[in-house]
Protein backbone atom coordinates (compact mmCIF):
# COMPACT_ATOMS: atom_id res chain seq x y z
CA UNK A 1 0.00 0.00 0.00
CA UNK A 2 1.30 3.57 -0.91
CA UNK A 3 1.00 6.06 1.97
CA UNK A 4 2.06 9.33 0.91
CA UNK A 5 0.54 11.65 4.05
CA UNK A 6 -0.54 11.02 7.73
CA UNK A 7 -4.18 11.36 7.09
CA UNK A 8 -3.68 8.60 4.39
CA UNK A 9 -1.51 6.08 7.07
CA UNK A 10 -4.45 6.98 9.85
CA UNK A 11 -6.39 5.65 7.62
CA UNK A 12 -4.75 2.41 6.89
CA UNK A 13 -3.65 1.70 10.11
CA UNK A 14 -7.78 2.05 10.85
CA UNK A 15 -8.53 -0.07 8.52
CA UNK A 16 -6.32 -2.66 9.33
CA UNK A 17 -7.77 -2.21 12.79
CA UNK A 18 -11.13 -2.64 11.66
CA UNK A 19 -10.11 -5.77 9.62
CA UNK A 20 -9.25 -7.23 12.47
CA UNK A 21 -12.25 -6.49 14.33
CA UNK A 22 -10.76 -4.77 17.32
CA UNK A 23 -11.91 -1.84 19.44
CA UNK A 24 -9.66 1.34 19.91
CA UNK A 25 -9.65 0.81 23.32
CA UNK A 26 -8.66 -3.24 22.90
CA UNK A 27 -5.29 -1.62 20.72
CA UNK A 28 -4.79 0.87 23.58
CA UNK A 29 -4.72 -1.52 25.84
CA UNK A 30 -2.47 -3.74 24.27
CA UNK A 31 0.31 -1.15 24.32
CA UNK A 32 -0.26 0.58 27.46
CA UNK A 33 -1.83 3.83 25.80
CA UNK A 34 -4.86 5.61 26.27
CA UNK A 35 -8.31 4.60 24.01
CA UNK A 36 -8.27 8.63 23.27
CA UNK A 37 -4.86 8.85 21.71
CA UNK A 38 -5.63 5.79 19.44
CA UNK A 39 -8.87 8.14 18.57
CA UNK A 40 -6.68 11.40 17.89
CA UNK A 41 -4.37 9.31 16.10
CA UNK A 42 -6.94 8.18 13.71
CA UNK A 43 -8.41 11.78 13.49
CA UNK A 44 -5.62 14.13 13.61
CA UNK A 45 -2.16 12.01 12.54
CA UNK A 46 -0.30 14.88 12.54
CA UNK A 47 -0.27 15.68 16.00
CA UNK A 48 1.04 12.19 16.44
CA UNK A 49 4.36 11.12 17.98
CA UNK A 50 6.27 8.58 16.13
CA UNK A 51 6.43 6.53 19.54
CA UNK A 52 2.65 6.70 19.70
CA UNK A 53 2.33 5.36 15.89
CA UNK A 54 4.94 2.23 16.29
CA UNK A 55 2.86 1.22 19.77
CA UNK A 56 -0.26 1.04 17.58
CA UNK A 57 1.65 -0.20 14.76
CA UNK A 58 2.51 -3.12 17.00
CA UNK A 59 -0.69 -3.66 18.50
CA UNK A 60 -2.22 -5.05 15.15
CA UNK A 61 0.79 -6.66 14.10
CA UNK A 62 1.60 -4.27 11.53
CA UNK A 63 5.32 -2.56 10.40
CA UNK A 64 6.29 -0.02 8.04
CA UNK A 65 8.36 -0.14 5.07
CA UNK A 66 10.16 2.98 3.42
CA UNK A 67 10.85 3.21 0.16
CA UNK A 68 11.76 5.71 -2.99
CA UNK A 69 8.77 7.47 -4.51
CA UNK A 70 7.88 5.48 -7.55
CA UNK A 71 9.59 2.31 -6.03
CA UNK A 72 7.98 -0.91 -7.39
CA UNK A 73 6.01 -2.26 -4.33
CA UNK A 74 6.42 -5.89 -4.00
CA UNK A 75 5.30 -8.35 -1.18
CA UNK A 76 8.53 -10.04 -0.34
CA UNK A 77 8.37 -12.52 -2.96
CA UNK A 78 9.75 -9.98 -5.92
CA UNK A 79 5.32 -10.03 -7.22
CA UNK A 80 4.97 -6.57 -8.34
CA UNK A 81 1.74 -5.95 -6.41
CA UNK A 82 -1.53 -3.98 -7.99
CA UNK A 83 -2.39 -0.88 -5.91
Amino acid sequence: MRVTSPTALANAVRDQRKLGQNTQREIADLVGIKQTTVSDFELKPESTKLETLFKILAALDLELHVSKRGAELTDGSNKKREW
